[in-house]
């Protein structure tokens, strides 16, 4: 066997399901090459694979025709061809009919139905090959408020917009109440891009013993080794583990997916994939606290585990995939990219704020539920008691300006955040827009102006005389036409 085919056998197999079959046409069958389809000696998917970490089986390429082909573009470094390449047989015939292609209606959404086809598997199984390059964890709730992820896409705000992760990230405020009538604050979040979450857990602590800018300032590298230091040794930073979770399990839970996925779900029905739940007891904290709050896992550590048979014996995992998921070491570098493996092989989720209460007490917590309400804040409140649970401060929708005038770090305000960038720059966009109404209209006033004063000179120049030939060539022409007719 290959090396890493665990992981191989798991992203095929994972293809198979999600695409499914229809009428006429089973999920796919998965496989090796020379298993399913036919031996090849140097085949695009082996050489692609292994041309990397077996050099001695690639021959450079020589080609005589078309002028040949530069020798140099036939070498490759020890990072060029570590992928996964797969062949994917979507049809005999080359062209399948229109009935067999599928229908628009919810394409990504798996079925054997009259709705799949060629086209909506084949998108499902794409955008799975996407998802599993990379796995990626996200926080989802807070006390059964949903957060919504903000994306704009193509823009990277963190990168570009010069804001820190604080003043980017979204802010939940939870009142603090009497110890009496306060339940714990339950988080829930998500991992993605992976098959087995082998362990995940919630790592809280003050948003003021964090570097300011939480990646690599060199490379952008997410978190970086001084946030990844402050995070696992500071005594503020504590981790909680899920509450939803058999301590006796093999691992913490399994994605979409994998086979048997996933596992476990929420108990807020508005999520069905898989959610891990912790709680947070915020009595701990003082009125006005602000907890940055990461969830992180480790992920598919299995994909380590080779073959019996493998070869060459004692090579370990070869492709990028697999080591940049777990080999802390692992550097990889061609044509300016970079691929490398986590330092301590945990995957971060970008973090959220939570704000404990108000340093004002119970008046400024009157405040921003009143203001909450009057902006239709998006907000979790508990059905029996009636008893708001967390409120979304700075959501697109329901933004509260008055209660993020108080949620600062140092220098860094939370008032240039995007809802504080928007304000301006729809006045800019207005001002703009008046000036170039003002000078339009300003042109078509000036042109009727100019039209009215041609209009006016023409009519001081007017004579019938304008208007016709010269007079003495019309009395020659007059006589002419005479003397044509005398001699007729």
């Amino acid at each position: 066997d290959a090396p890493d085919a665990i992981a191989q056998n798991d992203i095929a197999s994972a293809y198979s399901r999600y695409a499914n079959g229809f009428h006429g046409h089973v999920p796919y069958d998965y496989g090796t090459m020379n298993d399913k389809v036919y031996y090849v000696r140097g085949g695009m998917e082996d050489w692609a694979f292994a041309g990397s970490w077996d050099p001695e089986r690639v021959i450079p390429c020589e080609p005589k025709t078309f002028g040949g082909y530069p020798a140099a573009k036939t070498k490759y470094n020890n990072s060029t061809l570590r992928a996964f390449n797969m062949l994917v047989e979507t049809s005999d015939p080359k062209t399948p009919p229109r009935d067999a292609l599928g229908k628009r209606n919810q394409p990504l959404v798996s079925s054997n139905g009259e709705d799949n086809g060629h086209i909506a598997r084949n998108i499902r199984l794409a955008l799975l090959a996407i998802d599993v390059v990379e796995p990626y964890v996200s926080i989802r709730g807070v006390s059964d408020l949903t957060l919504e992820d903000d994306v704009v896409p193509g823009v990277n705000a963190r990168r570009y917009n010069g804001m820190s992760y604080f003043e980017n990230s979204m802010v939940v405020w939870v009142p603090l109440g009497s110890p009496e009538s306060s339940a714990p604050t339950k988080v829930s979040w998500t991992v993605g891009g992976a098959f087995n979450i082998d362990t995940t857990e919630l790592v809280l602590g003050p948003w003021d013993t964090l570097p300011t800018n939480l990646a690599d300032a060199n490379d952008g590298t997410y978190p970086s080794m001084e946030t990844m230091a402050t995070i696992n040794s500071s005594n503020e930073f504590v981790t909680l583990n899920p509450t939803n979770i058999d301590s006796n399990a093999r691992t913490a839970g399994i994605s979409r997916w994998h086979a048997d996925g996933p596992h476990p779900k929420s108990s807020n029905n508005g999520f069905v994939d898989l959610t891990f739940e912790a709680e947070i007891d915020t009595s701990a904290y003082s009125p006005g606290t602000k907890l940055a709050i990461f969830a992180r896992a480790k992920v598919d550590e299995n994909w380590l585990t080779p073959a019996n048979n493998v070869g060459p014996q004692d090579l370990g995992p070869a492709s990028h995939i697999v080591n940049a998921r777990r080999n802390p070491s692992y550097f990889a570098t061609n044509a300016g990219k970079v691929i490398r493996g986590k330092a301590d092989d945990w995957w971060y989720s970008v973090p959220i704020t939570l704000v404990v209460g108000a340093a004002g007490g119970p008046d400024e917590e009157a405040q921003v539920l009143d203001e909450a309400e009057i902006n239709n804040t998006p907000r979790s409140v508990d059905e029996s008691s009636q008893i708001v649970r967390a409120v979304h401060l700075n959501a697109r929708i329901g933004f509260l300006p008055h209660a993020m005038e108080s949620v600062s770090r140092g220098s860094g305000s939370m008032e240039q955040s995007l809802p504080w960038l928007l304000g301006p720059l729809s006045v800019l966009v207005f001002a703009l827009l008046g000036i170039v109404v003002l000078v339009r209209w300003r042109r078509r006033r000036l042109y009727a102006q100019r039209e009215l004063e041609r209009i006016s000179e023409e009519e001081d120049s007017f004579s019938v005389g304008s208007y016709r030939d010269d007079p003495a060539e019309d009395e020659e022409a007059v006589d002419a036409g005479a003397n044509a007719e005398d001699e007729g």
